[in-house]
């Protein structure tokens, strides 16, 4: 892995191909650079121009006065493997590669070239942004290696007015999305600590800047906008690794429908991944996930200047009635609780409101109580709740006098509590005031759902680093190599449901009775063994769909009508002669209860993915069902469980029984640690349908389908675990 100290923190730099005209990308590069104030030496490199806006240049990289850090490499993208290879030859150990033309070209081409690139800088272990990237920003060394406008113009400061000692990184595969988050939070009272246009990721992943920076220490949380997936395992592995340090990584990932997926194709030359897949393992390894640009940078406000609370309760204090009401309603929205106040809460409360007050939870403050008494004291009472665990203040911030008055009282509220306290105003804010409250420690909100949205990511970030340190055996089994049992790696491509619940029975399986037999006598004996009505299926390795081949027939409750059935089966399945038969499933009919899919699917970036859904006729009208990355201990899998549309089903209701989750939850994890130990060998295991009982569980039918040999199989498996 190259040294991206090189790359990010340079002390020296080259601008190979570089223009005099700073209107071109090539000239703009060294007037952002020089306009920003980097310290350290900067060498243009031309072989046609003596000097470069004022500064003199140097007719190739081996003439150069010193041995640089950094080479920006302005050339056209056929140029830049024969550039990269000059500097690897001349000892430089980062290069910064502006130009397109690579994979996110159409053709072989790009992607030949790009191939080629990559091969100069693994063997001279330079490390390498880009290609198709527009630069990067370190605001600790106010460099601004990139082209951006939004650094060009000097109205865009990269350094907050107010320092709250939290730093923000982000990283784009989008060159016009990188500096965007600086330009939108101007006016937001946040810093930041690198920003790095990723572009085609040739060389370096996102996930590869964001491991460099949680190794550093310097950054604190990380904005990511995301079109592709480049190196699944390591992506895995970074947010582990974010998740444990306690470091929020908030993502808006593009590619979430068909049409966007081929634009981010093109755009980058990556995949977009699968949706569902994607966003379990986002909620399993804590990822917070946005919808724009906007929202993801308030909910990084949030996080930059909150504490973490202990649950999702809000107590609401509100200078307008209907500003409290519509507040109330973005909190519910979002899932978070309005409690009502306790008695003494309400009583200190209610001395301080005018008779068309409120002291319920909302608080109707009214404009009275806030001109003579000032939002401190209200909000000391309600910090003191035992029902509150953040704390939101809607209010108007047209003017700062009334926060003026208000702001050492405030400040010293802020420093008692370790709740949230966040400000909405519901009027054109004055920057004066938002500077004055983020200077006690508030960050202020001018969306409604984006501060709702924001306090919900607090809260279940703060639940996700409480399952982490709980899962944390699990999680890191994820990385663990299988182990494959000889049966399973000796059993056909399609394992039928006989042969499926004997290998999973190995991992606690419960089966209902059943019995495998090769003629009609021994399923007349077995059905009175096991008692009727029994069911009798057919077992082929051929036949995975054996309800639509005829190899199924349910509800028979008499030897007669077990002979007639069976006859006709055979008869049936005399239609499919190249079909195995491996014998006939006798089981019993299990009675009624709550219908549930459980299941393994592979995703291709992520491997096996657990999957818990409602199944009869559910699975195929609702789709309620939720995926999660293998091995997931029983207790995740009863939250899991809780996160279906549908999970109120399971607690019973107008005379049916509640059902046992608990059953359920222990056969989720108990069949997601068998796809993980046995993950080269699985592509989709199927327990459908499993019926919940009162006390326990039935699973009625059983598949098991292996991966397909294939050559390349072993390269992205190894390219998944990174």
């Amino acid at each position: 892995m190259p040294d991206l100290r090189f790359l990010l923190s340079p002390r020296s730099i080259a601008i190979v191909g570089v223009s005099d005209d700073p209107k071109t990308i090539r000239g703009r590069l060294l007037h952002v650079l020089l306009k920003r104030g980097f310290a350290g030496p900067v060498y243009p490199v031309s072989r046609t121009l003596a000097q470069v806006q004022g500064v003199r240049t140097y007719p190739s990289i081996s003439e150069l006065p010193e041995r640089v850090d950094l080479a920006v490499l302005c050339t056209p993208a056929n140029a830049v493997p024969e550039v990269l290879h000059e500097c690897g030859e001349n000892g430089i150990r980062a290069g910064l590669v502006i130009a397109s033309g690579f994979a996110e070209e159409r053709g072989e081409a790009g992607r030949a070239l790009q191939r080629k690139l990559e091969e100069v800088a693994a063997r001279y272990d330079i490390a390498v942004c880009g290609p198709n990237s527009t630069g990067f920003l370190n605001t600790f060394a106010a460099l601004a290696a990139c082209f951006s406008p939004t650094l060009e113009n000097p109205n865009n400061s990269i350094v907050p007015s107010v320092d709250n000692g939290k730093r923000i990184a982000v990283t784009s595969q989008s060159g016009g999305f990188t500096f965007a988050f600086l330009s939108r939070s101007q006016q937001r009272p946040i810093a930041y600590s690198y920003m790095i246009s990723t572009g085609n990721e040739g060389c370096l992943s996102a996930a590869d800047y964001i491991e460099y920076m949680i190794d550093e220490g310097r950054t604190d949380l990380f904005l990511m906008y995301m079109e592709g997936i480049t190196n699944p395992g390591k992506l895995l592995r970074v947010t582990a690794k974010a998740a444990s340090a306690g470091k929020p990584m908030i993502v808006l990932k593009a590619g979430r429908s068909e049409v966007a997926k081929r634009a981010a194709e093109s755009h980058t030359g990556a995949l977009a991944g699968e949706v569902s897949a994607v966003r379990a393992v986002f909620r399993e390894y804590g990822v917070v996930e946005a919808e724009d640009i906007d929202e993801m940078l308030d909910t990084a406000t949030a996080f930059s200047f909150c504490p973490l609370p202990s649950g999702h309760r809000v107590g609401l204090i509100s200078a307008s009635g209907g500003g409290g009401v519509l507040m109330a309603d973005a909190l519910t929205a979002q899932g978070l609780e309005l409690l009502p106040f306790d008695g003494e809460t309400r009583s200190q409360i209610e001395a301080f409101l005018p008779a068309y007050g409120a002291a319920q939870n909302p608080i109707d403050l009214t404009a009275t109580a806030v001109r003579d008494v000032g939002y401190a004291r209200v909000i000391d009472i309600v910090r003191r709740c035992a029902t509150v665990d953040m704390i939101v203040v809607v209010g108007s911030l047209s003017y700062e006098y009334g926060i003026e008055k208000d702001r050492d009282a405030l400040a010293r509220v802020v420093g008692e509590t370790d709740k949230p306290i966040v400000f909405f105003t519901y009027s054109t804010a004055s920057p004066g005031a938002i500077e004055l409250l983020a200077r006690v420690g508030i960050p202020v909100y001018t969306s409604m759902p984006n501060c709702a949205r924001a306090l919900r990511s607090l809260s279940e970030y703060a639940a996700l680093l409480r399952r982490w340190k709980r899962d944390r055996e699990h999680i890191v089994a994820r990385s663990r190599g299988a182990a494959s049992d000889s049966r399973l790696a000796a059993a056909d491509r399609v394992v039928c449901e006989a042969d499926a619940k004997e290998i999973l029975g190995q991992y606690g399986l419960p089966r209902p009775a059943e019995r495998l037999v090769q003629t009609i006598d021994e399923a007349v004996a077995a059905a009175a063994a096991i008692g009727y009505p029994v069911a009798i299926k057919a077992q082929s390795p051929d036949l995975p769909h054996k309800t639509e081949a005829g190899g199924v027939a349910l509800g028979l409750d008499s030897e007669a009508a077990l002979r007639d059935a069976y006859h006709a089966m055979m008869q049936r399945l005399r239609l499919h002669p190249t079909a195995r038969l491996r014998g006939v499933l006798v089981q019993e009919m299990v009675p009624a209860g709550v219908d549930v899919i459980v299941g393994i699917n592979r995703d291709a970036q992520f491997g096996p993915m657990l999957m818990i859904g409602l199944g009869g006729i559910l699975v195929e009208l609702m789709r309620d069902f939720v995926f999660a990355p293998v091995p997931v201990t029983k207790e995740r899998a009863l939250e899991l469980i809780r996160l279906l549309r549908g999970a109120r089903i399971f607690d019973g209701g107008r005379g049916r029984p509640r059902a046992d989750v608990n059953a359920l939850a222990a056969l989720a994890a108990q069949l997601s640690r068998f796809a993980a130990e046995h993950a080269e060998l699985i592509a989709e295991i199927d327990l459908n349908p499993v019926i919940v009982h009162e006390q326990g569980l039935s699973v009625v039918d059983a598949l098991i389908v292996k991966v397909e040999a294939d050559p390349h199989y072993k390269r992205s498996q190894e390219k998944r675990s990174g």
